[in-house]
């Protein structure tokens, strides 16, 4: 599974969450502006009625509209308070999941580096091994033509005394091919 999953979900539930967040802000603000609209309507009203009425009564007027528009205005502090705080929890959660994602993302990167170092090594050993075998391969195909056995614990050959001396100070001389039949019963 990939590390984008895990961000992509919470991309959309972030998404989600902010959508309805603003849906409802948006009705809020929708019945806010209705009831202020319709307040607006009936101060208008109480104004006209306000003229034909002394002085003393247009003070007690605009203290009810201000009366009246106070639980509107109180409903709407608390609907944007109870927003604030809900955006401020989601926001709060979604840096704490970057936060895991982010560790799992670094722990993941040291465990596959930690692995291909492990397989790196493994790898290494491998070739030095081999490489020794491949040089090993002519001396045991040159004991194999040999006519040579071993006698305890060195080798014993059957030297072709007819070949020319080699080596330092002429010292060496080729060992004898092994027969046909030797070589087919080994």
């Amino acid at each position: 599974m990939s590390s984008a999953a895990p961000t992509r979900d919470v991309f959309q539930l972030l998404s989600a969450l902010v959508a309805k967040i603003e849906q409802r802000e948006a009705r809020m603000q929708a019945v806010f502006d209705q009831r202020l609209q319709g307040l607006q309507d009936e101060v208008g009203r109480l104004q006209q009625r306000v003229n034909g009425i002394v002085d003393g009564a247009q003070a007690r007027i605009t203290e009810e509209a201000r009366e009246a528009l106070r639980p509107v205005a109180a409903e709407y502090g608390h609907a944007v308070s109870a927003v604030s705080g809900q955006l401020k929890g989601a926001g709060r959660m979604v840096w704490s999941w970057f936060a895991v994602a982010g560790a799992t993302l670094l722990v993941a990167a040291l465990a596959g580096w930690a692995v291909l170092g492990y397989y790196q090594r493994e790898l290494t050993q491998a070739r030095d091994e081999l490489e020794r075998y491949e040089n090993a391969v002519p001396v045991v195909r040159a004991f194999y033509n040999s006519d040579a056995v071993l006698c305890e614990e060195r080798l014993c050959v059957n030297v072709d005394s007819k070949s020319p001396a080699r080596g330092e100070r002429g010292r060496y001389r080729p060992v004898l091919p092994r027969s046909a039949q030797e070589a087919a019963a080994r």
